[in-house]
């Protein structure tokens, strides 16, 4: 799996047009009290998530326009005054403009020729082929939809077909920057093993007081090893997957069951 090509463009794009389907034909069919209820984001009502991910593509929108078509950058103010006008939003104003963005930011990559699918742009951590950036938001996309879905099913799982490039995302290189040494002392100075099933894959964690850095692959002597799937694996590096329930169903295995809270702790999510 790679995110560098005109075709790997393409793919992520189906995938993100997708999500953003399947999200929107669940909100369509959400009660008005439905929209009020707490998500899976302990700080946001469904609403709010929703919000969040309609200003997004609207930020992406513009991202894509200047790194590809010349347009100026946005600027942090204009940022700003996107999440503004959406954070004013009563929840049943949501929904329209959720759509909305969507749908122009769906427009526009169907728009894109051959050689700009190709090209690499400026983004957050530095020039990213737009493959790259097309998975980044494939990525808020399939978990925030999850965060919202989670309310009246908590067996949910993040979108299957999109899984492999959400790992591609985020493995290693998000796994050590997500990880907070200092909210799980029993595993700073240690080593941990993740292996990671349907996709099969491993990558290890080496924590340390002041940061985390992850590899792709196996350690020689891990401290800790961490058996379970891959989705749970993309979930709990963003504080989305109950550690000690995957212990008890045995979706998830430890090597040491004892550091089962301290696992939980090191990935708080965002």
């Amino acid at each position: 799996m790679s995110l560098e090509t005109v075709d790997d463009a393409r793919r992520v794009a189906r995938l993100s047009r997708a999500e953003y389907q399947n999200l929107l034909g669940y909100l369509e069919k959400l009660s008005p009290a439905g929209w009020t209820e707490q998500s899976a984001c302990s700080e946001w009502q469904v609403y709010q998530v929703v919000s969040h991910i309609g200003s997004q593509p609207e930020i992406h929108l513009g991202t894509l326009k200047a790194g590809l078509r010349g347009d100026p950058p946005m600027t942090d103010d204009q940022r700003r005054a996107i999440w503004a006008r959406f954070d004013a939003m009563k929840p049943e104003e949501v929904l329209p403009a959720f759509k909305a963005n969507n749908d122009a930011f769906v427009a526009l990559v169907d728009s894109l020729s051959e050689d700009e699918l190709g090209k690499t742009i400026p983004w957050i951590f530095g020039p990213a082929p737009l493959a790259s950036v097309l998975a980044g938001r494939l990525n808020e996309q399939a978990l925030h939809a999850w965060d919202v879905k989670w309310v009246h099913d908590k067996q949910v799982k993040v979108t299957a077909a999109a899984l492999p490039d959400l790992l591609e995302v985020n493995v290693p290189a998000r796994v050590g920057r997500l990880a907070q040494p200092a909210q799980a002392e029993a595993l700073v100075g240690k080593t941990i093993q993740f292996l990671y099933r349907q996709p099969d894959g491993a990558v290890s964690v080496t924590v340390a007081a002041d940061g985390a850095q992850a590899t792709p692959g196996t350690a020689d002597a891990p401290d800790l090893t961490v058996e379970l799937p891959g989705e749970a694996l993309v979930r709990l590096i963003w504080g989305r997957y109950d550690v000690a329930g995957g212990v008890a169903s045995g979706e998830l295995k430890l090597s040491q069951p004892d550091l089962a809270d301290a696992l939980q702790k090191l990935f708080p999510g965002r």
